[in-house]
C-alpha cells in the first residue's frame, strides 16, 4: 500500500529560514507555517528502516539519491544566502550521510533525514557564486570550486602538510596528506580526502 507521509513536526532552522522567505513575515504566520502539516512526495516519505533496506545500487537506491539531489537545489533556490549546500559532497557521499541517520533513527522517514543533512549542511554552504576550478594530476581531473580549495589549502597546513601556491606544490602536498592518513595517494582533493580534511 502506498502511503502519503505527512510531515508534522517543526521544522529544522535551516528550512525555516527557507520557508520565511516566501511567507509574511508576521511572528504568527511564520509560526503557524512552520508546524503545518504538508506532503511528502516520492522517496522521501519512505521510512529510515526502509531506505536501509533498499540494495546498493538498485533501482531504490538510485532514484532515493535522484530525490535528494533535488531536495537540496530546492534549497538551494529558496534559502536566502545559500548558493550551494554541497558544494564538494557528491550524492553519493550524501546518501552515505542519510544511511547513518537511517540507521540511527529507523522509525523516521528519509525526509526527516534529509531535514537533518540540511541544518548540517547549511554553515558550510556556499553564500554565493563560485568559480570551478580544475585540478590535475596526470590525466586525472577534480573540479572544485575555488572557495573550496582555499579551504584545502587551509586544512593541509593545520595538518601540517603546506602546500606551495601553484598546483604542484598543491598535489604533492595532497599526496603526502593522503599518505599519512592511510588513503589512496591521488593527490588530488576526491572524496575521501576533501571528507577527512574538510569534516
Amino acid at each position: 500500500m502506498i502511503r502519503r507521509c505527512i510531515g508534522r513536526a517543526a521544522l529544522p532552522v535551516a528550512v525555516a529560514v527557507a520557508v520565511a522567505a516566501t511567507t509574511p513575515a508576521s511572528p504568527a504566520q511564520a509560526q503557524q507555517h512552520e508546524t503545518r502539516p504538508y506532503v511528502v512526495e516520492g522517496p522521501g516519505r519512505a521510512s529510515c528502516a526502509d531506505f536501509v533496506a533498499w540494495a546498493p545500487g538498485g533501482e531504490e537506491r538510485r532514484l532515493g539519491a535522484a530525490w535528494l539531489t533535488g531536495y537540496m537545489t530546492a534549497h538551494h533556490r529558496l534559502m536566502p544566502g545559500v548558493f550551494d549546500l554541497t558544494a564538494w559532497q557528491t550524492p553519493a557521499l550524501l546518501m552515505g550521510l542519510m544511511e547513518q541517520y537511517c540507521t540511527s533513527n529507523p522509525d523516521a522517514i528519509v525526509e526527516r533525514g534529509a531535514q537533518e543533512l540540511v541544518a548540517y549542511l547549511t554553515p558550510r554552504a556556499l553564500t554565493e557564486e563560485a568559480e570551478l576550478v580544475a585540478v590535475r594530476n596526470g590525466s586525472a581531473v577534480v573540479l572544485v570550486y575555488r572557495p573550496v580549495l582555499t579551504q584545502v589549502r587551509d586544512g593541509l597546513v593545520g595538518a601540517g602538510f603546506a602546500a606551495a601556491s601553484d598546483e604542484a606544490g598543491l598535489i604533492a602536498a595532497l599526496t603526502a596528506y593522503q599518505t599519512a592518513q592511510g588513503l589512496e595517494p591521488t593527490g588530488l582533493p576526491d572524496q575521501a580526502t576533501l571528507a577527512r580534511l574538510l569534516k
